[in-house]
C-alpha cells in the first residue's frame, strides 16, 4: 500500500499534465490484469522464432506482429533478453511519469563489455546515478535552448561546402551518401564546438572528421554482428567479430580524442568554450563528454538526414511545395518543413525502441510491472498504428497541421511517436540536431532536384537503417 501511495505521488507530482488526478487515482489503486507470456524454451526463449522471422534486423515487425495476437503489454524472452512490450501511448506517459529522479536504460552489451574491459570510461550515454544527474543537469542549461546566428551561420559553412561538392555528382546518383552525410554530421558537431573559427579552421580539420567519420561507421557495422553471436561469447571464443569491434572502437576513440585537443586549442565561442568556464568539471571528464556527444552525432542525424532525402525524393509534389515554402519562409520558421520532418521520424523512427529499467514497480492503464524489470517501448508499432495515425503507412505531412482547437488534422495521438525520446533521458541533442537536418533539406531543396531511385524497406542495424543502399540522382536547378 505504502509502495502505491508513493508512485501516486510521484506520478501527480512530475506529470499532471498526462491525466487527471482522480484518473491517475484509478490507474495506480484498480486490480491489474496478468500480463500475456510468450512461451518459449528455457535458455533462449523465442530466439529461433525471430531467426526465423529474418532475426535480428526485422525486430520491429516481429514485435509487432506479438503486438497484434498478444495485445498492447506481453512479456517475451529473446534469447538472454527477458523484457516486458508495451505500445499503448498512455501506458508510455504512465512509465515516464514514474521512471523515477534517475532513469536507467540498457546499451549494447558488446559497448559495456569493451569499456569493463579495457577500463574505459566513456560520456553522457553511458552514465547512471548522480553522476549522470550532476552532467545532465550542465548540459541542460546549454544544449536544449535555442541556437544564436553563429552556431547557424556556422552551419551554413557545413552544408554549403557538402552541396559543393554534390555538385560533382549533377544529373547522377550520389556516390557516396550515407558517408558523405556521416561526415557532415561530425561537421556540424565540430561547428558546435568551436561556432564562428569553424571557417577559419575548418580546412585543417578535415582529414581528422573523415577519419572519425569512417571509425564511428565501423564501430555500429561490427557491433550489429553481435545479433547473431553475443559479444561475450565472442570474446571469449576469441572470433575475428569481437577483434574487429575492439580495433574499431579504438580506432574511434583515439581519433575523436586527437580531434577534441584539436578543438580545445581553438579558443572558439562555441558549446566547447560554455563547457570549459564550468569550473567544477574536470579537463578529462570534459573531453570524456566531448568524445561521446561527437561518436553519438555520427550515425543518428546521418541516418534520419538520409530518410528524409530518400522520402523527399519519393514524392515530388511534397517537394515542389516545400521548396515553394522556403522560397517565402525562413528554413526555422516553416512549417511545413516541420511537418515533414516529423512524419518522416514518425514513419522511420530512428530508435524503434525506447528502453527503461525503472527501480519500482509501475503501474500502466491494466498491468503492473516490477521493479527492476527490462520495459522496451515499441515506437515502431506505436508509430504506424492507425488508431493514433489516420493512413499510418503514408506519408502525409499536413497530418501535423494544426486545427482551430489546437489538435492536429490527422494525427489523434502524438504521444505515439517520440523522435527524440520523453522524459529526463530523452536525446541531449535534439534541439541542434533538428536545426542541422532542416537546415540540410532546406538547402539541398532549394538548390537540386532530389529523385529516389527505388524504394527500401526499413531494417535495424541498431538503429532504423535501409535494407539496402539509397540512391538518390540529384539535378541542379
Amino acid at each position: 500500500m505504502a509502495n502505491r501511495y508513493c508512485s501516486l505521488v510521484l506520478v501527480n507530482s512530475t506529470k499532471k499534465r498526462f491525466m487527471s488526478t482522480s484518473n491517475l487515482k484509478t490507474v495506480i489503486t484498480e486490480s491489474k490484469k496478468e500480463i500475456p507470456i510468450v512461451k518459449g524454451l528455457p535458455l533462449v526463449g523465442t530466439m529461433f522464432s525471430i531467426l526465423a522471422a529474418g532475426g535480428g534486423r526485422k525486430l520491429h515487425e516481429y514485435i509487432d506482429k506479438r503486438h497484434q495476437k498478444y495485445g498492447s503489454v506481453f512479456r517475451e524472452k529473446l534469447g538472454s533478453v527477458d523484457a516486458i512490450w508495451i505500445s499503448n501511448p498512455l501506458d508510455m506517459k504512465l512509465l515516464f511519469a514514474q521512471e523515477g529522479k534517475f532513469p536507467k536504460h540498457i546499451l549494447p552489451e558488446a559497448w559495456l563489455l569493451y569499456n569493463d574491459t579495457y577500463g574505459q570510461k566513456r560520456g553522457l550515454y553511458f552514465m547512471n546515478g548522480k553522476e549522470w544527474w550532476k552532467y545532465r543537469q550542465i548540459f541542460n542549461k546549454v544544449m536544449l535552448k535555442d541556437l544564436n546566428v553563429n552556431f547557424i551561420k556556422s552551419y551554413k559553412v557545413v552544408i554549403n561546402d557538402l552541396l559543393n561538392e554534390w555538385e560533382l555528382s549533377n544529373g547522377q546518383v550520389i556516390p557516396n551518401l550515407i558517408a558523405d552525410l556521416y561526415k557532415i554530421s561530425i561537421s556540424f558537431m565540430v561547428a558546435h564546438l568551436v561556432g564562428r573559427v569553424y571557417d577559419d579552421c575548418k580546412n585543417d580539420l578535415s582529414n581528422d572528421i573523415n577519419c572519425l567519420a569512417q571509425c564511428i561507421q565501423k564501430v555500429f557495422q561490427c557491433t550489429v554482428k553481435f545479433t547473431v553471436i553475443p559479444a561475450k561469447t565472442s570474446k571469449l571464443l576469441k572470433l575475428n567479430i569481437w577483434n574487429d569491434f575492439v580495433i574499431a572502437v579504438d580506432n574511434s576513440i583515439e581519433s575523436a580524442n586527437n580531434l577534441v585537443s584539436k578543438l580545445m586549442s581553438l579558443n572558439g565561442d562555441g558549446l566547447l568554450n560554455s563547457v570549459l568556464n564550468v569550473h567544477d568539471i574536470p579537463i578529462d571528464m570534459i573531453k570524456r563528454l566531448m568524445i561521446d556527444f561527437i561518436i553519438a552525432a555520427g550515425d543518428t542525424t546521418a541516418y534520419s538526414t538520409q530518410w528524409s532525402l530518400y522520402t523527399l525524393g519519393l514524392h515530388k509534389s511534397i517537394q515542389n511545395n516545400l521548396r515553394h515554402s522556403l522560397l517565402k519562409t525562413d528554413f526555422l520558421e516553416c512549417d511545413y518543413l516541420n511537418n515533414i520532418l516529423k512524419e518522416v521520424l514518425r514513419m522511420y523512427p530512428l530508435a524503434p525502441f525506447i528502453t527503461r529499467i525503472p527501480p519500482s514497480d509501475i503501474y500502466l492503464t491494466d498491468h503492473k510491472i516490477p521493479a527492476n524489470s527490462l520495459v522496451i517501448m515499441s515506437m515502431f508499432t506505436s508509430s504506424r498504428n492507425g488508431k493514433y495515425f489516420n493512413s499510418p503507412n503514408e506519408f502525409i505531412p499536413d497530418r501535423w497541421n494544426r486545427l482551430k482547437n489546437n489538435k492536429y488534422n490527422g494525427v489523434n495521438e502524438p504521444f505515439a511517436t517520440l523522435p527524440y525520446g520523453f522524459g529526463a533521458r530523452s536525446c541531449i541533442g535534439q534541439k541542434m540536431a533538428h536545426v542541422q537536418m532542416c537546415l540540410t533539406l532546406s538547402e539541398c531543396i532549394k538548390r537540386y532536384n532530389i529523385h529516389t531511385m527505388q524504394p527500401v524497406e526499413i531494417a535495424l542495424d541498431l538503429i532504423t537503417v535501409p535494407d539496402d543502399q539509397i540512391n538518390i540522382k540529384i539535378h541542379k536547378l
